[in-house]
C-alpha cells in the first residue's frame, strides 16, 4: 500500500485502477483502495494498493472476464492437504489447509464457484471462488479462493453417423433413442 496525494477537488472512486509509472517509467497497476478522511488538509490522501496479478475467470454467463487483483495467501500455514476423519479410523475427505484471497475492484461477474486462472502458462494455478465480500469497502471486492485441478474446457466431441450412440449416451443427456 502507498499514498497517492491529489488536489482536493479531484474525486477518484474506490476500485479505480490507475496505471502509474514506476522509477523506470514502466506503468504499474494500482487500485484506489479508499480516501483517508482528513478534514483540515490541502490535498486528498488516497490509500492505493498495488495490483499483483491479472486474473481471468469463466463467469456464470459462460463468458471469460479478466481484471487486475492483489493476490495473497495465508503465509503462516503449510501448503498441504490434510486428511479429515471423525473417528481417526476412516478417511472422510482431504481438505486443503491453505486459503488464498484477492482484492479487486467490484465486479458483478465474480460469484461463488467461479473458476479462476491465475498466471501464464506454464505457471498457471487454478482456483474456485468459495466466498466474497462486496459490502466492507465501497467499490472494492474481497474474494476467498481455493485451489482446484485444471478444468477441461474443451468442446465435447460431436457425434457422427459412424459413431455408436452408446458411446455418446451421457454426452447426449442419457437419452437412448439415438435422436438427441
Amino acid at each position: 500500500m502507498q499514498y497517492l496525494l491529489t488536489r482536493v477537488d479531484l474525486n477518484i472512486p474506490n476500485g479505480t485502477i490507475l496505471q502509474i509509472p514506476d522509477k523506470d517509467d514502466v506503468k504499474q497497476p494500482w487500485m484506489i483502495y479508499y480516501l483517508e478522511d482528513i478534514k483540515a488538509s490541502g490535498y486528498n490522501r488516497y490509500i492505493v494498493l498495488k495490483m499483483t496479478h491479472k486474473i481471468k475467470w469463466l463467469g456464470r454467463d459462460d463468458e471469460w472476464h479478466e481484471t487486475w487483483a492483489y493476490l495473497y495467501g495465508q503465509e503462516d500455514n503449510m501448503l498441504k492437504d490434510e486428511i479429515r476423519s471423525r473417528s481417526r479410523m476412516d478417511t472422510l475427505y482431504a481438505e486443503n489447509l491453505k486459503s488464498s484471497f484477492f482484492i479487486t475492484p467490484l465486479n458483478e461477474h465474480i460469484q461463488k464457484d467461479c473458476y479462476f486462472i491465475v498466471g501464464e502458462k506454464p505457471f498457471q494455478e487454478y482456483y474456485r471462488v468459495t466466498g466474497y465480500d462486496i459490502q466492507s469497502t465501497e467499490g472494492v471486492e474481497y474474494v476467498t479462493i481455493d485451489p482446484v485441478y485444471e478444468f477441461d474446457l474443451s468442446e465435447p466431441p460431436e457425434q457422427t453417423e459412424e459413431d455408436n450412440s452408446e458411446d455418446f449416451f451421457w454426452l447426449n443427456g442419457g437419452v437412448d433413442d439415438g435422436n438427441s
